[in-house]
C-alpha cells in the first residue's frame, strides 16, 4: 500500500481509472470521457468474455412506467418494498429520478431496445435490449465499448486489479494491477470499482452466506471473485448486506443450461409445483423468491407449470420461446393427467392440487390456496398444458457488497467517505434484500454507474442534478486537450 514499488514505471495519470467493463464499468468510463476526463478501463478477462455478469444477463431493465413525480414514488415505493424495507432508500431514489433518462442515453450510444412491458404485479416497467432475451447483450455491450473507445478511452483487457493505492494523504490515488507483462500502476485522481460480485468466491460464499453455499450451482460469470470488494475492504471499506441467504440471488433454472435456462418471465403466472406434486409457494413474489423456496424442496427440483390461456400472456411466452430457442425440454400434454406422468409427479396429487388451486381463484387471486397466492393467479384448465421441467436452484449474482453513498461514493463502516473511490453496480450492497424486481440490478449498474463516472470528475451531487445530455457532452469533447487524447491513444492496446 502507500506508494510502493512496482516492476514497471506506472502509466501516464489519468483522471480516471474503472475497474471493470460491464455496464456499470462502461457507464461510468463513458460518462467520464464525455465530462473531458482522461480514462482507462481495466478489465481481467479477454475482451471476448469481458463484461462480467452484464453479458450474461437476460438483458432487462426496470424503469419507472412514466416520467411524472407519480410514476417515480410509485418505483421507489416497489423497490423499497422488495427489500423489505432494508435499503439505502437514497440510492433507490436516485434510480428513480434518472433511470428513463440513462436509458435514452444508452439508445444515444447505440444500444437497441425493444418496447417496454410492465413487470407485473409491480408498477415498473422492463425495458428489453433488443432483439431477444439474452441474445442481445453482447452487441449492446459491443455497441457501448466502442463509443468509449470511439472518443479516445482506453481498454486494457487481461489486466487484473491487485491493490488500490493510497496517497500520503490518505486518498485513492489508483489501482495496482497484474498483465501480461508484470505489475504496473495505474495513477488516477479517481477511480470507480465496477468489478461485479462475488458469486464465484467459494470462500466469502460459505464465510458470509452458508458454509455450503459454494456447493450450489453458478450461473454467473466464473471469474467474479469479489476483486474490487476485497481490494476497498483492504483500506477500510464498510460492507453491508453480506450475510446468510438474503445476500444471494438464485433463481429456477434447467440443469442442461442454468446459465440461460431460466423460465423468469413466466414464474408470477404458472404453479410451481415440486416432485410430490404439490405448491410451495406464492409464485406471484417473483422467481428469486421462487428459486430460494426450491432450496427447501425435495431433491431440489420442481417444475413449473401453466395450460394454453396462460401461455398467452407476453412475458409467459417470452420464457417460452428463450426455451424453445435454446433447445430446453418444455413437456406439453393433452391431459393434466397426462402432464403428471410425464413430469414424474405423483398424478393424483398433482390433480388434487390443480383443482383445489383452481377452486381458489378469485379476481386473480387465490387466497384459500395452500400456499396462498396474492396476484396473477389463473386457473388452470384449458388445453394443452405445458411444464418447464425439471428445475433446479442456481446462483445468479450477489446483493452485498461496498457501502455507498447516493453519489456512489465508497464508504467506511463508520459512514466516513474514501476520498477518490466510488463503486458502482454489484460490487456494492445496500440496494437489494433478499429478493428483487426483475430488471432493478442493471437498471442499478446503468443510473449508479453513469453517476459514479460523473461524480468521479469532479461533477456536481445532488440526486436529481441532470448529468451532462448527449449533445452537451459532444461539445464539451470539442475542448479537451490534445495532451490527454494522446496519451490516451498511446495507452489504449492494439
Amino acid at each position: 500500500m502507500g506508494k510502493g514499488l512496482s516492476e514497471r514505471p506506472p502509466t501516464a495519470r489519468r483522471r480516471v481509472v474503472v475497474v471493470g467493463a460491464g455496464l456499470a464499468g462502461l457507464a461510468a468510463a463513458l460518462q467520464a470521457r464525455l465530462e473531458g476526463a482522461s480514462v482507462v478501463v481495466l478489465e481481467k478477462t479477454d475482451e471476448a468474455r469481458s463484461g462480467g455478469n452484464t453479458r450474461l444477463a437476460g438483458g432487462t431493465i426496470a424503469v419507472p412506467c412514466g416520467s411524472g413525480p407519480w410514476e417515480k414514488a410509485a418505483y421507489v415505493e416497489d423497490l423499497v418494498a422488495k427489500a423489505g424495507g432494508r435499503c439505502n432508500r437514497e440510492v433507490v431514489e436516485v434510480l428513480a429520478a434518472n433511470a428513463l433518462d440513462d436509458l435514452s442515453w444508452l439508445g444515444a450510444h447505440g444500444a437497441r431496445f425493444d418496447p417496454a412491458t410492465p413487470i407485473a404485479p409491480y408498477r415498473v416497467n422492463a425495458a428489453h435490449i433488443a432483439p431477444a432475451q439474452f441474445v442481445g447483450m453482447p452487441a449492446f455491450l459491443d455497441a457501448l465499448r466502442s463509443s468509449f473507445l470511439s472518443m479516445d478511452g482506453a481498454i486494457a483487457h487481461e489486466t487484473k486489479a491487485k491493490q488500490l493505492i493510497l496517497s500520503g494523504q490518505g486518498r485513492i490515488c489508483g489501482v495496482r494491477a497484474v498483465d501480461r507483462d508484470g505489475v504496473v500502476d495505474y495513477l488516477a485522481d479517481s477511480t470507480v470499482l465496477a468489478t461485479g460480485g462475488y458469486a464465484a468466491n467459494r470462500e466469502l460464499l460459505e464465510s458470509f452466506v452458508d458454509p455450503n453455499a459454494g456447493a450450489m450451482v453458478l450461473r454467473g460469470a466464473s471469474w467474479l471473485t469479489g476483486d474490487g470488494l476485497l481490494m476497498a475492504r483492504e483500506i477500510g471499506a464498510g460492507l453491508t448486506h453480506m450475510g446468510g441467504l438474503a445476500s444471494l440471488h438464485v433463481a429456477a433454472v434447467s440443469p442442461e443450461n442454468p446459465r440461460y435456462g431460466i423460465p423468469d418471465h413466466a414464474v408470477p403466472y404458472c404453479l410451481s409445483v415440486n416432485l410430490e406434486g404439490r405448491r410451495f409457494h406464492d409464485e406471484s413474489r417473483g422467481y428469486v423468491a421462487n428459486g430460494k423456496a426450491l432450496l427447501r424442496q425435495p431433491a431440489q427440483r420442481a417444475a413449473l407449470v401453466f395450460d394454453e390461456k396462460i401461455k398467452q400472456q407476453p412475458r409467459v411466452s417470452k420464457s417460452l420461446a428463450t426455451f424453445r430457442r435454446l433447445g430446453l425440454p418444455v413437456i406439453e400434454a393433452d391431459s393434466l393427467a397426462e402432464l403428471a406422468s410425464r413430469m414424474n409427479v405423483p398424478p393424483a396429487r398433482f390433480l388434487r392440487t390443480i383443482e383445489e388451486f383452481n377452486a381458489a381463484v378469485e379476481d386473480g387471486r387465490a387466497l384459500s390456496a395452500d400456499p396462498p397466492k396474492a396476484a396473477l393467479a389463473y386457473k388452470v384448465m384449458t388445453p394443452r398444458f405445458y411444464a418447464f421441467c425439471p428445475l433446479i436452484p442456481g446462483i445468479t449474482s450477489t446483493f452485498g457488497g461496498l457501502m455507498i453513498n447516493s453519489d456512489a461514493q465508497v464508504l467506511e463502516a463508520d459512514g466516513r467517505i474514501l476520498p477518490g473511490l466510488y463503486a458502482a453496480g454489484e460490487v456494492t450492497g445496500g440496494l437489494f434484500c433478499d429478493d428483487y424486481i426483475g430488471g432493478s440490478a442493471l437498471a442499478n449498474c446503468m443510473v449508479m454507474g453513469r453517476r459514479a463516472g460523473a461524480r468521479a470528475t469532479g461533477r456536481s451531487a445532488g440526486p436529481d442534478a441532470t448529468v451532462r445530455s448527449v449533445p452537451e457532452q459532444q461539445g464539451a469533447l470539442e475542448h479537451v486537450g490534445l495532451g490527454s487524447d494522446v496519451l490516451l491513444r498511446q495507452n489504449r492496446p492494439g
